[in-house]
């Protein structure tokens, strides 16, 4: 699914949800959307968007782990800050992607912080976190989040099966049932990745009903977003499973 770009541009966004790969797409869309020099950024045809594309864009800084550490450290995020000190190369605006951010550790995060809150207008980050909940509170708060739908990978059969009846219960409506399935699963104590699995099958298996139950299915997939998103900053099974029964009834 294409998420469309926003109109204007924040000076900051977390990316999460989705997979690897489909948040580096949205991430390389954003990049030259700052930096497109068409008239509907990012139009993939002007020598930016080209740059952006084959990765050769000057104005363009990436944040990683070294290859011998799991972490970004505090000395990669100074760096970066500093940098954003220095205008851009050639373009209007320069971008930089910390991918995984939620690899920084928290005085990389602390040291991140005051180029969030009081950096030069032209520059722009973009932070990519499979796990957004690692990032400080004060981080998060100074992104726009984009939270991207699940990918579309084949679920194992016995996740598939718990989805689908998980699907059919919050399409039927039954609110003891459902607020009973929820305590239910609570107490099974997924993991935090255990019970993301299994929400973006149920999203999944909804979608595909919703031309048998098209009121009730847009209602459920309201909620079922709203639970996903907000599991960024409160990913606690009991609140997320709380706030889904909230949102249906």
């Amino acid at each position: 699914m294409t998420v469309q770009i926003p109109n204007p541009l924040s000076h900051a966004y977390l990316i999460t949800g989705g997979g690897a790969d489909s948040r580096a797409a949205l991430v390389k869309r954003l990049t030259a959307a700052y930096l497109c020099q068409g008239e509907r950024p990012p139009c993939g045809r002007c020598r930016a968007c080209r740059k952006v594309e084959s990765g050769a864009h000057p104005d363009v800084s990436r944040t990683a782990p070294p290859p011998d550490k799991q972490e970004i450290t505090v000395d990669q995020i100074r760096a970066l800050r500093a940098d954003a000190y220095v205008r851009p190369n050639e373009g209007r605006r320069k971008v930089y992607v910390i991918d995984p951010a939620d690899a920084m550790n928290p005085a990389a995060q602390n040291a991140l912080l005051k180029v969030l809150e009081e950096g030069p207008a032209y520059a722009a980050f973009l932070l990519a976190a499979d796990r957004p909940g690692k990032l400080l509170d004060t981080v998060r708060s100074r992104c726009e989040l984009l939270s991207l739908p699940p990918d579309e990978d084949p679920p194992d059969r016995s996740l598939a099966e718990r989805a689908a009846s998980l699907a059919e219960l919050l399409l039927g409506g039954d609110e003891l049932a459902c607020a009973q399935t929820m305590v239910e699963l609570e107490l099974s104590k997924p993991k935090a990745e255990e019970l993301s699995a299994l929400l973006a099958q149920v999203e999944r298996q909804v979608s595909r009903q919703l031309a048998r139950h098209p009121q009730r299915g847009a209602q459920v997939l309201r909620a079922l977003k709203a639970a996903r998103e907000n599991a960024v900053y409160r990913p606690g099974t009991g609140h997320t499973l709380g706030l889904l029964i909230t949102r249906l009834f």
